[in-house]
């Protein structure tokens, strides 16, 4: 066998292997559920410019379904607003959007399903006038169009919201725009959605931080076509008075290997849940305990202790 062969043999399970973070329900999503105690907060006001419903037949009109209004609040409970063919949303908070550990926050689309997916890019502000974006990858196969039939592997997505269907967000970590020029990672005060129009026809079609052709369903010629937005939830924030809340409690170390100690005075109670809202420790102490978590998976978890939500992560 020469060596072109071997090389090509050696290197196929890696280009099998999934790229990115895989659908709701399987082990090492990121997919964030609505319910989780990791939000502290959600977007309090939404301005948006609607797109086409078809970016290639303007007579077809805009899109009508939702306002801003339903972009604004926890998910699930307002509707969603349909963006339309290359439009745009750009969300505020009550208090800006912080870089803490792991992701900061989260965008909620309505996808039906696990294989359904449509997508927008998103962007952060310190001042609402200066925008930076997330470095956007999409490796799904560009050579058919996907349509309304559309079934696309979300292994093949990275910081493209809507990766993940409804009630589930898509997470974002402000830690990968550190070297950004002009942003300020501890006070986000913008955040722009901005539909993907997912043709592979160069005219229409946007593009990747590779610049490949990003295939999402198109023609999609609804009052609902694009990206559906539902909400941002905040995980991060610098809200008033929360470093006096966390001041007298400790937990330690953070990241760990699964072991956290913590020690605040007095009766305390600690819980911890996994990010799709499920209880897996409930107990109480005085003064100081140790919470063993090393049979769970790496990643992050909300710790609550005392009412106070924390993020610890397992590495």
């Amino acid at each position: 066998m020469n060596r072109i062969a071997v090389y090509i043999l050696f290197f196929i399970p890696f280009l099998l292997k999934a790229q990115f973070a895989p659908c709701v329900g399987l082990p090492s999503t990121t997919a964030i559920a609505k319910d989780s105690t990791v939000f502290k907060s959600w977007a309090s006001d939404c301005k948006s410019i609607l797109g086409w419903v078809d970016i290639a037949n303007h007579s077809l009109g805009k899109t009508t379904i939702g306002t801003d209004v339903s972009a604004v609040g926890k998910a699930g409970l307002n509707g969603v607003l349909s963006l339309g063919d290359g439009g745009e949303a750009i969300l505020t908070f009550d208090y800006p959007i912080s870089n803490g550990l792991g992701p900061d926050f989260a965008v909620f689309e309505n996808g039906f399903n696990n294989t359904f997916l449509e997508l927008a890019f998103v962007e952060v502000s310190s001042d609402g006038v200066r925008y930076i974006r997330f470095p956007a990858t999409s490796l799904s196969d560009t050579s058919v169009q996907l349509d309304n039939n559309a079934v696309m592997d979300a292994t093949k997505i990275n910081n493209l919201a809507g990766k993940y269907k409804a009630n589930y967000g898509t997470p974002f970590d402000l830690e990968e725009l550190k070297d950004s020029i002009g942003l300020n990672l501890k006070a986000i005060t913008h955040v722009k959605i901005i539909d993907v129009v997912g043709s592979i026809n160069p005219v229409y079609g946007k593009r990747d931080a590779k610049h490949h052709l990003i295939n999402d369903p198109y023609p999609t010629p609804y009052p609902s076509a694009g990206f559906d937005l539902d909400a941002i939830g905040v995980i991060y924030s610098e809200t008033l008075g929360l470093e006096e809340a966390t001041i007298n409690i400790s937990i330690f170390p953070n990241p760990s290997q699964g072991v956290f100690t913590i020690n605040v005075f007095g009766e305390n109670r600690v819980e911890v849940y996994t990010l799709i809202g499920e209880k897996i420790v409930d107990q109480n102490f005085i003064d100081t305990t140790q919470v063993d978590l090393t049979a769970l998976p790496k990643g992050m978890y909300s710790m609550v202790v005392n009412g106070v939500n924390m993020k610890v992560f397992i590495e």
